[in-house]
């Protein structure tokens, strides 16, 4: 088991346990990596460095300020307590849900940073599955939003998640390319914590919700 914790060598971390490492950001990493992606991808850098330099059965993200924890034992979520609850479901994700009043703040939200390109991107998802556009649509007008920046799972649904959002980001960027970071910046980042929550509820995997440990700056 694995689980990059995404940060920079600015940012300050509690202490990890064995099965957690921190990935920084800022720093060059050896093996197949995207690096020079972070300005626009984000964490999925970190996600994508874990998922082609990793062997483990099991793998995961959170960030330097988010971390899955054990409310009984007030500590990090352990080895064996997310062997335990992986056992019962396929996924653990963190699940936001927004308030009534909320509807369509998920897709008012993300047009807003991804600068208005919710609809081009839709289009070019529903070339490759017409089914999960439509279904991201009615997502993007509920109230649960679950970020692929802050999960564990088995390597084989996440690399098959990693490997389809690149697929498809991809061909969205041959008709929308990625520019200067005043433009673009973040842009692929916020595309795949959108979909992420979609894309699993559509493939039918059994999603565990775990509260979150936030830390300041």
């Amino acid at each position: 088991m694995k689980i990059y914790v995404v940060g920079s060598s600015k940012n300050r971390f509690i202490p990890l346990d064995n099965i957690r490492e921190k990935f920084l950001i800022d720093k060059k990493h050896t093996g197949n990596n995207i690096d020079f992606l972070n300005p626009w991808f984000c964490e999925l850098t970190g996600l994508y460095h874990l998922v082609k330099n990793c062997n483990d059965d099991i793998i995961g993200l959170e960030h330097y300020r988010r971390y899955f924890w054990s409310k009984t034992k007030n500590k990090l979520l352990s080895e064996n307590e997310i062997t335990e609850i992986l056992s019962n479901c396929d996924v653990i994700v963190d699940g936001y849900k927004y308030p009534a009043f909320g509807k369509k703040y998920l897709i008012q939200e993300l047009n807003r940073c991804t600068k208005n390109k919710v609809e081009p991107f839709l289009k070019v998802l529903a070339k490759k599955d017409k089914g999960l556009s439509d279904y991201f649509r009615k997502y993007l007008n509920s109230q649960w939003l679950y970020c692929c920046n802050c999960c564990i799972g088995p390597k084989k649904i996440i690399e098959e998640w990693l490997d389809f959002f690149l697929e498809i980001i991809t061909d969205f960027e041959k008709i929308s390319p990625i520019g200067p970071r005043t433009n673009t910046y973040r842009r692929e980042g916020y595309f795949a914590e959108f979909l992420f929550g979609a894309w699993l509820e559509y493939k039918g995997y059994n999603l565990k919700i775990i509260t979150l440990k936030r830390y300041k700056k």
